[in-house]
């Protein structure tokens, strides 16, 4: 077993593991296993990184019937009314992408002045969870790394690899949003 690496067998461990078992396999540097293991606002953590306030471009935004994979992360029936949003977050001194997600919210979960500032596209989800004084925690599912993606190339104006990462935000033991991220492995150039 490595120095780094937690003696004790917990369920969270699991997924620390498998990001240090991508960094052996592909190089990570450390900014990379923070970003895919970070479980608080990726916002505030961009913003950090980036040394400069990040700003959300919406792709696209619409309610769906919920998918049958992201019914399943969310505990609801498959087809139950969803917010889809697609989102890039930009650095706001140059507008270059950070970051891509998709994410999954069912309706019926949603206060009415949450459900409106969600649906208004422009803030980022860790903001409008913020104002609300919603407390919540976010549960990484899984993470990977991602060779080539010529959409991903695309959104992102970065080259590849690419990694990812999902996870569930819970908040009073119920998933209120499902999220799906990835970025570049040249973040490590900003």
């Amino acid at each position: 077993m490595k120095e780094h690496e937690p003696t004790v067998n917990r369920p969270e461990n699991a997924m620390m593991k498998k990001i240090w078992a991508l960094s052996r396999t592909y190089g990570l540097q450390p900014i990379h296993r923070v970003l895919l293991g970070h479980d608080g606002s990726m916002t505030e953590l961009l913003e950090l990184i980036s040394c400069c306030e990040v700003t959300l471009r919406t792709i696209k935004q619409s309610v769906v019937p919920c998918p049958p994979e992201a019914a399943d992360l969310l505990a609801v029936a498959v087809g139950e009314p969803a917010n889809e949003r697609d989102i890039l977050i930009i650095r706001q001194s140059d507008g270059s992408p950070l970051l891509y997600a998709r994410s999954y919210t069912p309706l019926l979960r949603l206060e009415p002045a949450f459900k409106d500032d969600l649906m208004r596209a422009n803030i980022p989800i860790g903001k409008i969870m913020q104002k609300y004084r919603i407390e919540a925690r976010r549960e990484i599912l899984d993470v990977g790394y991602i060779d080539n993606e010529r959409n991903l190339e695309e959104l992102l104006a970065r080259p590849p690899p690419y990694l990812w990462r999902s996870y569930n935000i819970i908040t009073q033991r119920k998933p209120l949003i499902t999220v799906k991220e990835y970025f570049s492995t040249s973040f490590q150039t900003l």
